[in-house]
């Protein structure tokens, strides 16, 4: 399944990204041409000035600096500066006359002269390009009224030259679009990988929730219904001749009492419900408070109960959520330490208050450490259970969490393990 999102993600990613190169691209692309048809545009018109004033330099007394290049000394010699522009021209009269002119071979004065006849008509300059036989033409018409006359200068140059830098530019273009679409292609692929990665832990975690949550509950549910088929098979017996069943089945509906609580704290963790009532009280009490409960149970099978409390160790915190949390983690280390002692602490160790519970239980492997916190997650999965749900160090680890304090584990195999609770 994550299989194919992984895939279906990244060519929608690949949409986009052929979407944005091809943005990019013909960006590019016209942008370039636009201001290089501007460019010659404005080469075209000075050139235009610069034949027309050619041709009139002999009749005129002036001078035209700077800008257009052009200089005239004296009456007959003219100097064109360095910006005169590799074209043709034609100059035509009112009457369609020319009157100077310079062409290559390819004569192309009569197709466009209808352009001359146009401008002299609107008394404007024009612009275009024109396709004339197998070649493209840029051509400028610029129109000239003075005291002599009206007079039109076409100016026009073959574009075959720039036809194939823009042709290879588009290769360029397309060539560098496609490589760059790939590379990114490929990194989009790795980073949906990382994007999704959570998501599929999430699912199965959940997945694996769902179906420990199904056996949690089907566990009691079929001792519960073992125990009272004995009894509903008993037609005779009284209720203290089947005390024995009914304790059994009494004793697995607190298990389940017991899990769907925890459940329910956890699914109001999800959603943020579960609120937190926060006030000022002595941990130090709290803990030692536990302890007294918890070192009945110890005793019980034999262990060491080790308690060593700071006095007067005051935290702002919600009593009850940090009460529950130093149970589970006592509660843990009496019912997995079966010879050895169990050592509880709490102090201040540079400003920050510190509990700890350290056992020489079974201990954990140290591939299964970063999982303990898991809902349902034994270390064991063979290991039957003893008394608990699996969510206690789920719930702890909330606790510590939306108290913004830190739960950490260090543990060896059959040598024990150690919670830490900073705050």
């Amino acid at each position: 399944m994550f299989r194919r999102l992984h895939f279906k993600l990244t060519a929608y990613m690949g949409l986009v990204l052929v979407a944005f190169m091809i943005f990019i691209a013909a960006g590019i692309y016209n942008f370039t041409r636009m201001v290089f048809e501007d460019g010659n545009k404005e080469l075209m018109r000075s050139e235009a000035l610069r034949v027309y004033v050619y041709r009139n330099s002999s009749y005129m007394n002036f001078s035209i600096t700077g800008r257009f290049g052009v200089d005239r000394i004296g009456p007959s010699i003219t100097f064109i500066g360095p910006q005169k522009l590799d074209a043709c021209y034609i100059m035509y009269n009112e009457n369609l006359d020319r009157i100077l002119a310079n062409e290559n071979e390819i004569t192309i004065a009569d197709e466009i002269k209808h352009l001359a006849a146009k401008s002299f008509a609107d008394q404007k300059d024009s612009y275009t390009s024109r396709r004339v036989g197998r070649f493209n033409y840029r051509i400028y018409t610029r129109y000239f009224d003075d005291i002599n006359g009206s007079s039109v200068v076409q100016v026009y140059q073959n574009t075959i030259n720039e036809d194939i830098l823009w042709s290879f530019l588009k290769t360029v273009l397309y060539v560098t679009g496609l490589t760059g679409t790939a590379v990114l292609l490929f990194i989009s692929f790795i980073f949906t990988g990382q994007a999704i990665k959570p998501i599929r832990d999430t699912w199965i975690r959940q997945k694996e929730f769902v179906a420990d949550a199904s056996h949690e509950l089907r566990t009691p549910l079929t001792v519960i219904q073992t125990n009272l088929d004995v009894v509903l098979s008993d037609d005779e017996g009284t209720v203290e001749e089947n005390e024995v069943w009914l304790d059994n089945a009494y004793s697995e509906t607190r298990v389940m009492a017991k899990l769907i609580d925890q459940l329910l704290i956890l699914a109001k963790a999800d959603v943020n419900e579960e609120k937190l009532a926060v006030s000022e009280f002595l941990l130090s009490e709290v803990v030692e408070n536990v302890c007294q409960s918890m070192e009945v149970l110890a005793k019980k099978k034999g262990l060491d109960f080790i308690v060593n409390v700071a006095e007067d160790i005051k935290i702002k915190a919600d009593y009850d959520k940090i009460r529950r949390l130093v149970v589970i983690l006592v509660d843990n280390a009496v019912k997995y330490t079966e010879e050895g002692k169990i050592t509880v602490s709490l102090y201040t160790e540079k400003n920050k208050k510190i509990f700890t519970v350290e056992d020489t239980g079974i201990g954990i492997a140290k591939k299964d450490l970063c999982r303990i916190f898991d809902r349902f997650y034994r270390a064991d999965k063979a290991r039957h259970r003893e008394g608990g749900t699996g969510l206690g160090l789920s719930i702890a680890k909330w606790i510590a969490d939306v108290h913004r304090f830190s739960l950490t584990v260090e543990s060896t195999v059959n040598e024990g393990s150690k919670f830490t609770l900073k705050m």
